[in-house]
């Protein structure tokens, strides 16, 4: 599995099991800026993660809908990615040791 695809997991795992596309994204960048690397490394990150999301949509471990979401600075609804995945308790028990993401749920409660 490649590094965007185990990031896109535990983004998803921090948002429990669903997040639009917004979100998303911003939990990846926080995760990225916790982990300390440079705009290159978060460039080729990001350049990866529609390759990582379609190989775990294929597998069928993420689920990726296109919908309407609201915004209360438009009077219409925008659409959006919505990601979300059936299998929230294997992956918290799939990535219960990871010391890098218990470090980062530290942080987030802070």
């Amino acid at each position: 599995m490649s590094k965007a695809a185990a990031d896109l997991l535990k983004a998803l795992l921090l948002l429990y099991g669903s997040a639009w596309e917004s979100e998303l994204k911003d939990m990846l960048m926080t995760i990225w800026s916790f982990r300390g690397l440079n705009l290159d490394e978060i460039g080729a990150l990001q350049s990866a993660l529609a390759e990582a999301e379609s190989m775990l949509s294929e597998k069928g471990i993420i689920k990726v809908e296109a919908r309407l979401r609201g915004d209360l600075s438009k009077s219409e609804p925008i659409q959006e990615k919505l990601y979300s995945t059936d299998h929230l308790y294997l992956l918290m028990k799939l990535l219960s040791g990871d010391r890098e993401l218990d470090k980062l749920r530290f942080q987030l409660q802070q």
